[in-house]
């Protein structure tokens, strides 16, 4: 499979960076909207994509025909300050005011395994992502899938849901590599000198890390960078 173009964004600050992206992720809404009547969206958790969430929930558009996801989400109370979606819900201003749906990682139970089987049970009866907004820490993770734990995110077949054990931080759910693979558009929202490095180095590693699968994609990946 060859990858498809990789197309670069830059700005100046995260702010004016995250508002493109919002533009850009509202007008593909509008489209999708329009032909089919409905979009799944995937979209990060942490601080970055904050500004990106509040621009994109103050479009106009048919909110209630749209539904959103986490990329990926830490196994706490939905209600603690380190929970993506209370951070997604904080911001977004359709899923605050019930407007919009959601698909929520939150409320399968207490055991992290058989919340990610009830989860997979519920992705599968969802199209593939029509639009992914992805984040990217400095070691070139993104969602919940981090250097090092291959083995535990390419099972076969796939069920669209992995289990994340990161050391020192509490358990997390992510959608798999196929999953985030497989959506329609796909986005990289970053910041800094270190995090394009990572980017620019893709094709040189001799381990590959797993934000190297979204650049390889062959529908292409859109990177919103901002300097600062």
């Amino acid at each position: 499979m060859m990858a498809g173009p990789l197309a670069w964004h830059r700005f100046a600050s995260l702010a004016d960076a995250s508002e493109a992206l919002a533009e850009t992720v509202a007008v593909r809404l509008k489209e999708l909207l329009a032909d089919r009547g409905g979009a799944l969206l995937a979209v990060p958790g942490g601080t970055t994509p904050a500004r990106f969430l509040a621009v994109l929930g103050q479009h106009d558009l048919a909110w209630d025909k749209v539904t959103l996801l986490p990329t990926d989400e830490r196994f706490v109370a939905a209600d603690d300050t380190a929970s993506n979606e209370r951070m997604i819900r904080a911001q977004f201003a359709p899923l605050a005011d019930g407007r919009a749906g959601f698909l929520s990682f939150h409320g399968h139970g207490s055991d992290i395994e058989a919340a990610a089987a009830l989860l997979c049970t519920r992705l599968a009866a969802l199209p593939p992502l029509d639009l992914l907004v992805s984040g990217m820490g400095a070691d070139g993770h993104i969602a919940s899938l981090f250097p090092g734990a291959e083995a535990t995110f390419d099972a076969v077949p796939d069920s669209g849901i992995v289990v994340a054990r990161p050391p020192g931080q509490p358990p997390r759910l992510s959608l798999s590599p196929a999953r985030l693979l497989e959506a329609g558009w796909a986005s990289l929202l970053v910041a800094g000198g270190a995090k394009e490095a990572v980017l620019k180095e893709a094709g040189s590693r001799k381990a590959p890390l797993p934000v190297d699968r979204l650049i390889g994609r062959e529908q292409g990946l859109d990177v919103y960078w901002a300097k600062e």
